[in-house]
């Protein structure tokens, strides 16, 4: 795995590359804070987010695609995760993101996720991508209608009961990008 190359995409703001050992404690402060993992899984500590940091990692080798570390472009600040994942029973390929709270309502999430729709639609072979998103979580939602994502269902998937699934085709994505 150590000899794996993650792609990396550089937007106006951010650069979305492969994981590296230093992202670990930053990615567990972000993990430890209680407002930005609401939303999540609760939060976690160092282990979980070693945890988590090496399941990104494997799902790179194994999948070909997975969760970006997040970085701020001008400064190299760790920023958060972005990307794609695809869990078993999950009803397609997701793109999300979670950043440090301190940089929520700065348009970087919409950023990350457009970084990640587009990869999705240039390396993978899907139709539509989707996000899958809790009810209450205004910035998510938010992000996905801006995006041009439909909503689809309400949904459980993987551990999240009751999640709003929004999609986008690659004719969608298309048209709203056009």
């Amino acid at each position: 795995m150590s000899n794996l190359t993650v792609p990396t995409v550089v937007t106006d703001r951010l650069i979305l590359r492969g994981w590296r050992d230093e992202d670990i404690e930053p990615y567990a402060a972000m993990n430890a804070d209680p407002e930005t993992m609401r939303y999540l899984d609760g939060v976690c500590g160092l282990d979980g987010t070693i945890r988590l940091v090496q399941r990104a990692r494997a799902l790179w080798a194994r999948r070909g695609h997975g969760m970006w570390a997040v970085e701020d472009r001008a400064t190299g600040e760790f920023l958060g995760r972005a990307g794609t994942f695809y869990g078993e029973g999950w009803p397609g390929v997701e793109v999300a993101v979670s950043l440090r709270r301190d940089r929520w309502r700065q348009g970087l999430g919409t950023e990350a996720i457009t970084a990640s729709i587009n990869f999705g639609f240039d390396t993978l072979d899907v139709d539509e991508l989707i996000t899958v998103t809790h009810p209450e979580n205004a910035g998510m939602n938010a992000i996905a209608r801006k995006l041009g994502m439909t909503f689809r269902e309400v949904a459980d998937v993987g551990p999240w009961l009751a999640n709003n699934v929004y999609a986008i085709s690659r004719a969608e994505w298309a048209a709203h990008t056009g």
